[in-house]
């Protein structure tokens, strides 16, 4: 009888844990989305890791993001993406060529990085796991109610500004993501030019519309 006790006491105690870490996760994060939906505009510069330790792969590459409302223009990997919330561009400088497409929203696509300052917002089971070792960070996991691309989702919030710093991404095949934010600014103005390629400036290059 002590042991049934003792073992219904400690599974209460356990799901009271979980319950708090879930609770204080959902707190932040409700903190980081209300700070990030204020914003008029966001710039930042980002470093992109893909590392696998079992094949001793480790890729980086830089780039820059500007997310204004529903608009955003990415540069990453040599290759420039103009969203203007109903068409995007993709431009490849070195092929001389630029593909346009509609805008088909995907909340799940969880790697492009214009989406990882919302990534947590629908889809996701939240556990706060306490503040990282030099305190100046949260840390939150993310774990997907549905695991397809991805088992796990660290994220690294600042104490201090509530804006997340780190994604890092745990891949179900066998790789590991993660999308480093640096230089973050806020409240730059835009023009509309910034988030669609023009044609007329770029002669010589090949366009493939696939609207």
């Amino acid at each position: 009888m002590k042991k049934i006790f003792f073992i219904a006491l400690l599974s209460a105690l356990v799901i009271s844990v979980f319950s708090q870490n879930e609770q204080k996760a959902k707190e932040i994060l409700d903190i980081v989305s209300e700070k990030t939906q204020s914003f008029n505009s966001i710039t930042a510069d980002f470093d992109f890791v893909m590392e696998n330790a079992e094949v001793d792969l480790k890729e980086t590459n830089s780039g820059n993001i500007i997310i204004q409302n529903n608009k955003y223009k990415l540069v990453f990997n040599g290759i420039e993406i103009y969203n203007n919330g109903k068409n995007q561009w993709t431009y490849m400088p070195d092929a001389e060529e630029v593909n346009i497409s509609e805008v088909i929203e995907d909340e799940n696509d969880y790697m492009n990085p214009a989406n990882i300052f919302t990534i947590y917002e629908k889809g996701f089971q939240y556990n706060y796991k306490g503040l990282s070792p030099s305190r100046e960070n949260f840390i939150i996991e993310l774990s997907p109610e549905n695991i397809n691309e991805f088992s796990l989702i660290t994220l690294k919030i600042s104490q201090d500004s509530y804006q997340i710093n780190k994604a890092i991404m745990t891949g179900t095949d066998g790789n590991t993501y993660i999308i480093s934010i640096k230089n973050f600014k806020t409240e730059q103005k835009y023009p509309e030019s910034t988030f669609a390629f023009d044609t007329k400036k770029h002669p010589s290059v090949n366009v493939i519309d696939l609207r």
